[in-house]
């Protein structure tokens, strides 16, 4: 009886170490990765993988930073027949006055003299030697010689240090004329991509599109 005892005590055994070694077994690992999926056609990718922006997601101007106008016109008139016809092309505007500087010259002078009469006496002394000049007669630079307008700054840099080689002080300085223009302010953030704007400016040769600070 004695050996039956020992042979169901060695089957136990051996059955609790099979059990055992079982548990201890490494188990297969588990992916924690989402599988790739796709719906129409196109595979979901997470944010965080994007590394270029798409076309939908592209930035804009920030709101209120640029504004499309389209001009210039000389005169309100005519800028708010202009509006009409962009209107028509479904391009609503606004017509609005904008103040600029034009025809930007360096002007070339030498400074008020004290009174008309010193004036005229160093005019025909340039004169006499040939040189072109006039007398200013009005306004805060009265009483001054003007010796010419140039587009050109080394033009009328030349022209000063001649002057004052020869004796008279002669300045350069930037002028311009202010001129009021119209245009419209379009409401369409997007214009240039509609091709009846286009079409309205091919008619209007002396019209341009631009970009503004919105006001």
């Amino acid at each position: 009886m004695r050996w039956i005892f020992y042979s169901l005590l060695v089957v136990n055994l051996v059955y609790l170490g099979v059990q055992l070694t079982k548990n201890l077994a490494p188990r297969e690992a588990v992916s924690l990765r989402v599988p790739t999926q796709s719906v129409g056609g196109e595979r979901l990718v997470l944010l965080s993988e994007r590394s270029q922006p798409t076309r939908d997601g592209a930035r804009r101007p920030e709101a209120g930073s640029l504004c499309a106008v389209v001009g210039p016109w000389e005169s309100r008139d005519a800028a708010q027949a202009g509006a009409v016809q962009l209107r028509a092309a479904g391009l609503s505007g606004q017509v609005r006055a904008l103040n600029i500087q034009k025809d930007r010259l360096n002007w070339v002078y030498l400074p008020p003299y004290a009174d008309r009469e010193r004036a005229l006496r160093v005019l025909h002394e340039l004169q006499d030697h040939g040189v072109d000049s006039f007398v200013v007669k009005e306004g805060e630079d009265a009483n001054a010689i003007s010796l010419g307008y140039f587009s050109s700054a080394e033009s009328a840099e030349g022209l000063r240090v001649k002057m004052r080689n020869a004796g008279y002080p002669a300045f350069v300085r930037e002028t311009s004329r202010a001129v009021t223009e119209y245009w419209v302010y379009l409401m369409d953030q997007e214009p240039e991509e509609k091709p009846e704007l286009n079409i309205f400016l091919e008619a209007n040769q002396s019209l341009k599109l631009d970009w503004v600070a919105c006001l």
